[in-house]
């Protein structure tokens, strides 16, 4: 039954993320200042994003990749506290944690399920929480004032015999558009029974060995989805807030073989047919960013 449960929650790893459906309420053209990117009330009123709370509802069955259903909550029993970093993760007095003791699963076999334990959930908002100089100071400074950078770490399969300690990027959420974005990638992954992929060792995209010689900021490169104000997307019968784009489900679950696997997963892309008007908000749409350089 171990074999069973490992595998399972295995598939976690790479599957971070669900796609979903745009609403009414979601619809540029209801808000006279949807166009403008550096209005932070853009789209809906940054306001109504309360306290950014990340989360994880479920884990799903094991038979659709025991990806997790990921909402953003924006008021909530969790409560943000001050933490330290985590393993270079983070900024000295911008880095908030909370705790969940368990996002539950989906069964598998008999009493066994995909949950996953000792879950933290981390933000940084306001400096990029790998500090790279870059963002340091002047214009690079003031961009990032918009964006929140989220991350958790947990255990699978917790007191068992494939117990594995998880520590994933998740997103950056642009406050002003509502766009999401992937800030960084692993530069290395452990194969594990049933031919998954943890990832390890996450960088930055500046400066990770696959991305940096491209000299592109995270956010130049396409987002990987967007936040709505409800709950209209149903992941798997679990309903959430967070639109992913089927590129990026595809680009984080790529690849066959570890080769394979290190080239091609978690890179963000710059895609000439993406839509060029970034206020779409149909997942099925996807959109280029409107910090795209020229």
């Amino acid at each position: 039954m171990k074999k069973y449960s490992l595998c399972a929650v295995l598939c976690f790893f790479v599957l971070c993320f669900s796609p979903a459906q745009a609403t009414d309420r979601d619809n540029a053209e209801d808000f006279p200042a949807a166009a403008d990117a550096e209005n932070p009330d853009c789209i809906y009123d940054k306001a109504l994003l309360g306290d950014c709370i990340i989360h994880m509802k479920k884990i799903t069955s094991p038979f659709k990749g025991s990806a997790p259903a990921i909402e953003m909550l924006f008021y909530a029993p969790f409560v943000w506290e001050q933490a330290e970093s985590s393993n270079g993760w983070g900024r000295e007095g911008k880095t908030l944690r909370y705790y969940e003791e368990v996002v539950p699963g989906t069964p598998i076999i008999f009493s066994i399920t995909n949950k996953i334990n000792d879950v933290y959930y981390y933000k940084c908002e306001g400096v990029h929480p790998c500090a790279l100089p870059m963002y340091e100071e002047g214009e690079g400074a003031q961009m990032l004032e918009r964006f929140i950078f989220f991350k958790f770490t947990a255990y699978a399969d917790k007191g068992g015999l494939f117990e594995n300690r998880l520590d994933n990027y998740l997103y950056a959420l642009d406050t002003h558009t509502k766009l999401l974005y992937s800030y960084g990638m692993p530069t290395d992954f452990k194969k594990v029974i049933g031919n998954n992929y943890i990832p390890l060792s996450w960088q930055a995209y500046e400066t990770a060995p696959n991305t940096k010689d491209a000299g592109l900021k995270f956010y130049e490169y396409d987002p990987v989805g967007f936040v709505s104000l409800d709950d209209t997307y149903e992941f798997f019968t679990i309903k959430t807030n967070m639109h992913i784009y089927d590129w990026w489900y595809d680009a984080i679950t790529v690849g066959k073989t570890m080769e394979e696997v290190k080239v091609k997963r978690f890179m963000p892309v710059v895609n000439p047919d993406a839509e060029t008007d970034w206020t779409v908000r149909d997942d099925k749409r996807p959109v280029a960013s409107p910090y795209r350089r020229r």
